[in-house]
């Protein structure tokens, strides 16, 4: 384990809606010359779950005592990290290239004894993971799979499949096409509340609509877009010249779409793929050279 060096600053105040809060900020910064990157919170919001700019290995930093800690080096690795309620344990994919093709399988690690258990083998189908409390389920191709989970503790599944969202709920299997059959979609995610879906159509835009796929409603150019809380929304608002991005700000917006808000103006920065913890009190992201930042609400 390392010590990574933390600076705390007081930031001003911070609107969400019709919530006023005060801004505290944490830089963590990057620890011999290796940056962090895609941030993930630990659902116990004391530790993140952090990767290389190329998704390649997994670290663990601590909120609590600033410590970091490698648990995989696996390529792949920071591709859609879930961490289990009670922290304790990590689904994370390894990939590999065979003969020019790209093979990925799924890991279930476990923190406190440091042991692994593969869940899914190599393969080409696409896969999505996911946890109901402590224990793993996930979707391989067109089957859900959830093996000693019952199905009414399931949460809501949404892959990816031939560019439209496939919802797995419970038993069921639907396909999303809110915007149109011809839609690209990517980064769907569910609403906390398991009302709601995120979503951002390929060159169009952010969208919310109901968990049916009713209800659309345009959030405007939202990038890699989470949920902060079942009515607010944190993503990036990028802009690139084709080769790099060449600024990047970190922006809060109502899931109805009428309240918007930079939050990292004063950052001089590129602010780049915000994650949110599961009381909506601290916001994390990382900056295209692997500084992190940590900002830390305190709603009224």
């Amino acid at each position: 384990m390392k010590k990574i060096l933390l600076i705390f600053v007081l930031f001003g105040q911070l609107i969400f809606a019709q919530q006023v809060g005060f801004l505290s900020v944490k830089t963590i910064e990057k620890l011999n010359g290796n940056g962090f990157y895609h941030p993930v919170f630990s659902p116990t919001s004391d530790f993140l779950i952090v990767t290389n700019m190329n998704f390649e290995g997994l670290k663990m930093i601590s909120l609590k005592t600033n410590e970091v800690k490698t648990i995989t080096e696996e390529k792949g690795a920071g591709y859609g990290v879930r961490i289990s309620d009670d922290g304790n344990s990590v689904l994370f994919r390894k990939t590999e290239l065979i003969k020019n093709l790209k093979y990925s399988s799924l890991h279930l690690l476990t923190l406190n004894n440091n042991s692994q258990k593969q869940l899914i083998s190599r393969t080409r189908d696409n896969f999505t993971s996911s946890f109901s409390a402590n224990k793993p389920y996930f979707v391989k191709g067109v089957k859900l799979n959830r093996k000693s989970v019952p199905q009414s503790e399931l949460k809501p599944v949404i892959q990816i499949e031939d560019r439209k969202m496939i919802l797995y709920k419970g038993s069921n299997r639907t396909k999303l096409t809110p915007n149109g059959e011809n839609a690209s979609y990517i980064w769907p995610s569910v609403s906390p509340d398991q009302t709601k879906i995120v979503y951002t159509v390929a060159s169009k835009g952010t969208w919310v609509c109901d968990i049916n796929g009713s209800n659309v409603r345009s959030l405007g150019k939202l990038s890699a877009p989470k949920w902060l809380n079942n009515n607010t929304i944190i993503g990036m608002d990028d802009k690139d010249n084709n080769k790099e991005v060449i600024s990047s700000t970190i922006v809060a917006v109502s899931s109805d779409g009428t309240m918007r808000q930079t939050l990292t103006n004063e950052f001089e920065v590129k602010a780049m793929y915000p994650t949110a913890s599961v009381d909506g009190k601290k916001i994390a992201f990382c900056t295209d050279n692997g500084d992190l930042y940590l900002l830390n609400i305190e709603n009224k």
